[in-house]
């Protein structure tokens, strides 16, 4: 994978940006958060993530033309927004609507099994009381 078209990311520190997977992102306060998950390789028990976090940028808006006074706003920092440009053009070339699919049959698979354990959880509790 050309590392040129991804120079946030690299200046990120992602050697290979190739190895991302998917992220996420929050905000929190004034800081943005981005959470990068990259690719499981065979015999990895869990998925790998770094966390990043961002400042948010404080403004001023004119409220009402300026009939008003000034209001407080925040927005996200350029270098945040660079960053999930590359991302979302490095994860949108790679998610296929078959990709997508077999995500959420995983997902339901899981969460199936984790109900499942659950409520197996509670039948011994109350075999217990």
């Amino acid at each position: 994978m050309a590392v040129e078209k991804f120079p946030a990311l690299v200046e990120m520190g992602f050697e290979d940006p190739g190895e991302i997977e998917r992220y996420t992102t929050r905000i929190e306060g004034d800081v943005d958060i981005l959470k990068i998950y990259h690719r499981r390789h065979q015999g990895e028990w869990m998925t790998k993530s770094k966390k990043y976090k961002f400042k948010r940028l404080h403004k001023k808006l004119r409220v009402n033309e300026g009939l008003t006074a000034y209001r407080d706003t925040t927005e996200s920092s350029p270098f945040f927004l660079k960053a999930i440009t590359e991302l979302d053009k490095l994860v949108a070339g790679e998610q296929t609507t078959k990709a997508k699919k077999e995500d959420i049959l995983e997902e339901m698979e899981h969460l199936n099994k984790v109900v499942s354990r659950k409520i197996e959880d509670l039948r011994r509790q109350i075999e217990e009381l």
